[in-house]
């Protein structure tokens, strides 16, 4: 019988022994596959989803609800970051505030301009028409210096009334009254796009001093020979490569482009345009004793035959993630968004802030600086595949959870054989 329950005790053993070891092997595949599956793949794709864009809009709208939750004054505090933006001369970033006012205020204020945005602007957009009734809950000043940079040129805009009962000032003091606004300078992008390039004879000069070793770089000259061959490279689709190499060089310019992003383009740039070919091609282009139209027209052959269309396709899709984002907001606020931009999918994600929140991204960047682009969802749900997996990986724990406490439970039952001393 004593023979029978040891022989039973080494069996179970065995088996727990086994199966916690299978369970350590096989945890860990299961994990690196939920992991893989579920996040891994689930990245920022180049063109954003519907969901991601609706995800990262309901979380830009709780970042406003957060930013102006501490405190009792929260239409002052908005108020102010108003103004902030308008003496910088951040009309987008103002503007983005002003529609934030129903997650800035407080639930009073709150239903106060939804009710008032149909009659601030009848037949604007809802976009308009929350600005318009915003503008009804900021202090004298700040609505007439708003109204001043917005107004059209040769056109007085008289100050709306407001109506005491819906909306009264932030604060009673004197320093409400209207005041002479201070004037503020805004130029939105033109139909033509934002362009600092230049032509070929600008870019002359500047080949010059790169053959001769000075110090013009190497990156800011070949994002300008590409934006200056956009017309002759053709890129596809509504990609505006001028555009796009335009912003570059300027916050390049501005030292508003992080290490580890330029680096990443300068890579791009060394497979497009060759350092050694094009050094060789511009050497030529640029002989003494032609004028400066000749030497213009052979360097833009030079860049052209040094250009390598296989290695164009990764800048090309740089371009349109920075196209993206002019359209959605402006070409300043996309320099700001730029300066945070570390890697692709920091792009990636800044496209996806930048479309999602328009002017409300922009505002949100003014107050936060980098930790807007946390605010992109991938608004992916999880599959059936996803919840099985998940539901093997707990089911594994548990089993390796239940083979340590039996281990435990039969250590602790196990009766102490007594020391036997031998003389």
């Amino acid at each position: 019988m004593k023979f029978g329950r040891q022989q039973k005790r080494l069996s179970s053993g065995w088996t727990q022994a086994a199966i916690f070891n299978a369970m350590l092997l096989l945890l860990p595949v299961l994990a690196a596959n939920v992991v893989s599956g579920v996040f891994a793949a689930r990245d920022f794709p180049q063109t954003p989803r519907p969901a991601a864009l609706e995800a990262t809009r309901a979380e830009i709208k709780a970042q406003f609800v957060e930013l102006a939750s501490d405190g009792d004054q929260k239409r002052a505090y908005w108020a102010s970051l108003v103004d902030l933006q308008l003496r910088e001369r951040n009309m987008p970033a103002a503007r983005g505030f002003l529609l934030a006012a129903p997650e800035m205020l407080d639930e009073r204020d709150r239903e106060a301009v939804q009710q008032a945005a149909p009659q601030a602007v009848p037949f604007g957009t809802q976009d308009e028409q929350l600005v318009g009734a915003a503008l009804l809950f900021l202090p004298n000043d700040v609505r007439v210096r708003y109204e001043t940079a917005n107004r059209p040129v040769g056109m007085d805009m008289a100050v709306p009334a407001v109506d005491s009962a819906i909306a009264e000032p932030a604060t009673s003091d004197a320093s409400d009254a209207p005041e002479t606004p201070e004037p503020v300078q805004f130029s939105a992008p033109s139909d033509a796009g934002f362009s600092v390039l230049g032509n070929f004879e600008d870019l002359v000069r500047n080949g010059q001093d790169w053959l001769a070793g000075e110090t013009t770089q190497s990156f800011s000259l070949r994002v300008t020979g590409l934006g200056l061959l956009t017309d002759r490279l053709d890129p596809p689709g509504t990609i505006d490569l001028r555009e796009a190499t335009s912003l570059l060089k300027a916050a390049d310019r501005a030292a508003r482009l992080h290490r580890d992003f330029r680096e990443d383009l300068s890579e791009d740039l060394d497979a497009a345009l060759p350092d050694e070919d094009l050094r060789t091609a511009m050497a030529e282009a640029l002989s003494p004793g032609s004028t400066m139209a000749e030497q213009a027209a052979a360097l833009e052959e030079a860049f052209l035959a040094t250009a390598r269309q296989d290695a164009l396709p990764a800048i090309y899709a740089q371009a349109g993630q920075i196209n993206e984002i002019v359209d959605a907001t402006s070409p300043v606020a996309t320099l700001a968004m730029l300066e945070h931009v570390s890697s692709e999918t920091d792009l990636r994600r800044a496209r996806l802030v930048a479309e999602s929140g328009g002017d409300r991204a922009v505002a949100l960047e003014a107050v936060i600086g980098r930790n807007v682009l946390y605010a992109a969802r991938t608004g992916i749900e999880l599959t059936r595949e996803d919840v099985l997996e998940i539901m093997g990986l707990a089911a594994a724990a548990m089993a390796l959870f239940w083979m340590v406490m039996l281990s435990f439970q039969r250590y602790v039952r196990s009766p102490v054989q007594p020391l036997e001393y031998y003389e």
